[in-house]
């Protein structure tokens, strides 16, 4: 019954695209979840309700975080689209009825990761960067990294194509939890 009254509540936020990568996502994050000993069904539903707020607008995005309480951080202020997580997750808490705290951050940290993150994050930040409809240079590498076991590896080169796409595009900034993420796993390889 929730898994349905999640996917009724993703119909009414999300655009068609945005609502089929929700989709693509939470499968990604179940069968990643499965194979390295996190809940599925935790990451599924994390999974489906990643992107809430992603087709919010900037505006839309500060004035709900703030309302909320969500002191934005200088890159979030920069850019918004950076607190989309943290924004669908309180959306998810409210209005869902919800109660899962790890569901919440993984959905919060989806979009920056976070120093000392759960496996239940990682798995969702990978998922929503290598569902199936996803097609950058570096996807097939992450992907082939995970099929053969390398879950760090896969989340240090995820991270690594993150920080290369954000310095790339246009109106994005390299968000400093992402580099310090990347930095802590880089010395550890």
């Amino acid at each position: 019954m929730l898994y349905k009254r999640a996917v009724d509540f993703a119909e009414n936020y999300l655009s068609p695209e945005r609502l089929q990568h929700s989709l693509n996502t939470s499968k990604c994050a179940y069968d990643i979840a499965r194979d390295y000993g996190v809940d599925p069904e935790r990451a599924y539903l994390a999974g489906l309700l990643h992107d809430i707020a992603r087709d919010f607008s900037a505006e839309q995005i500060l004035r709900i975080a703030t309302n909320e309480g969500i002191i934005p951080r200088k890159e979030e202020r920069i850019c918004p689209f950076l607190l989309h997580g943290k924004v669908g997750a309180v959306i998810v808490k409210k209005e869902l009825g919800l109660e899962d705290q790890g569901v919440f951050d993984a959905i919060s940290y989806h979009v920056t990761g976070r120093p000392d993150w759960t496996r239940l994050e990682q798995v969702l930040y990978l998922a929503d960067k290598i569902e199936p409809d996803r097609d950058y240079l570096g996807v097939d590498k992450v992907r082939a990294l995970l099929e053969t076991g390398d879950f760090e590896e896969a989340l240090l080169e995820c991270l690594r194509e993150n920080i290369i796409y954000a310095a790339r595009t246009k109106g994005w900034i390299v968000d400093t939890n992402t580099v310090v993420i990347f930095n802590e796993l880089a010395r550890r390889f």
